[in-house]
């Protein structure tokens, strides 16, 4: 009896400077998760575009606790710090993150973890908070949207120069700017396209602008290609 309460008084009281009981590695841990849960629900919240994985927050949810734990080991010694940096040097992130805001919210995830693993619970739930309501108010406002954001349209046409002097002046009215980027000539099917970078002027000229221009003679194809400015890099 003696030997076994031994082993786990060595167990969960190692031999070192820095000590910590089990009540504060669970409270460093459930600290950390709480936190996570936090930012994890600004994120399902803002969450904009396609790339919305569920695995994410679980990562994040792994992060921050993990963090915690790392902190707690490592403490001051930095001896155990350099060990613990070649044996994380081991894994290797495969996967591209699609969203710069995903890495926003990794790092934050982290952080807190960190905060929680060096018992600065204050620091973290301040951080976590204040970031929260900062992305919050961000969401809310639409924070960077543009209004005149540059489109690409594309015209396949055959025909003169009068066709293309049409186009260009379809384009002219519709839009407040343009300039030719490319031009591609199919010399098997007599056919040219031409590549625009266009700024939008009012919504009511651009309502329609495909239809305009198809109706011109010697029209093959027109499309306006308009990015998503919510979508992911």
């Amino acid at each position: 009896m003696n030997q076994m309460t031994s082993f786990l008084d060595q167990l969960f009281r190692p031999s070192d400077t820095e000590l910590f009981s089990v009540a504060d590695v669970v409270l460093a841990m459930v600290v950390a998760a709480l936190l996570c849960f936090v930012l994890a629900q600004v994120y399902r919240h803002t969450h904009r575009g396609t790339s919305y994985s569920q695995s994410f927050l679980v990562t994040m949810f792994v992060m921050g606790v993990t963090t915690s734990i790392v902190m707690m080991i490592i403490g001051s010694n930095i001896a155990r710090a350099f060990s613990l940096v070649g044996a994380l040097s081991i894994i290797r992130f495969r996967t591209a993150v699609k969203d710069a805001r995903d890495t926003a919210y990794l790092f934050a995830a982290m952080i807190a973890g960190m905060g929680c693993g060096t018992e600065f619970y204050m620091p973290a739930i301040a951080m976590t908070v204040f970031i929260s309501i900062l992305l919050l108010l961000l969401y809310h406002f639409d924070y960077g949207i543009k209004q005149k954001l540059e489109s690409i349209v594309r015209v396949t046409y055959r025909g003169s120069g009068d066709t293309l002097k049409e186009i260009e002046r379809e384009i002219g009215t519709s839009f407040s700017e343009f300039r030719l980027i490319n031009r591609i000539l199919d010399y098997g099917e007599d056919h040219e396209t031409n590549v625009y970078v266009v700024k939008p002027g009012k919504a009511s000229a651009v309502s329609g602008f495909e239809e305009r221009v198809a109706k011109i003679t010697g029209i093959v194809s027109v499309s306006l290609y308009q990015s998503d400015q919510h979508a992911p890099f």
